[in-house]
């Protein structure tokens, strides 16, 4: 017996869908500390924002994606920044192991370029923004992951 798969039923005048309408990228953004901003730009944008640091964006984004729908992504889009160093690294660094573990192209924007989310989509599915195997972060400032010492000491670690 063939097996039938079950589908939710079109509503009338509603269009087929292929495979273009389902083409998306994965959005993430974590140039700010303490929110973030992660979805799929596509035919439509579907961005949610939260509030926490990186234990909270994880589990967000583990509670959206699935290997299937890591799998099903046109692409990774990431904000590499400027923005503070644990927020951009944590963002960035996601982006780039996700796109290397899936082989999905992976592009980096500007905090400017992430202000209009549909033209991102836009350009995403156009194929207007270059694409990349990495994307370094951009910082605002010099990390400053140092312990300040008192003139005149040494700190050894």
């Amino acid at each position: 017996m063939p097996q039938v798969e079950s589908r939710k039923p079109r509503r009338v005048g509603q269009k087929p869908r292929t495979a273009k309408s389902q083409a998306a990228w994965l959005f993430i953004d974590t140039t700010k500390s303490g929110e973030f901003r992660s979805g799929f730009l596509g035919q439509t944008v579907a961005v949610a924002a939260g509030l926490g640091r990186s234990n909270k964006f994880l589990s967000a984004l583990a509670r959206r994606l699935t290997p299937q729908k890591l799998e099903a992504l046109s692409g990774i889009c990431v904000v590499a920044g400027p923005g503070s160093f644990t927020a951009v690294r944590t963002g960035v660094l996601v982006a780039n192991l996700l796109a290397r573990l899936y082989g999905k192209p992976l592009c980096g924007v500007s905090v400017e370029e992430s202000q209009d989310l549909k033209n991102l989509a836009e350009r995403l599915l156009a194929g207007k923004v270059k694409s990349s195997t990495y994307v370094a972060p951009e910082y605002y400032a010099e990390p400053n992951i140092t312990l300040k010492q008192p003139a005149g000491k040494t700190c050894y670690v």
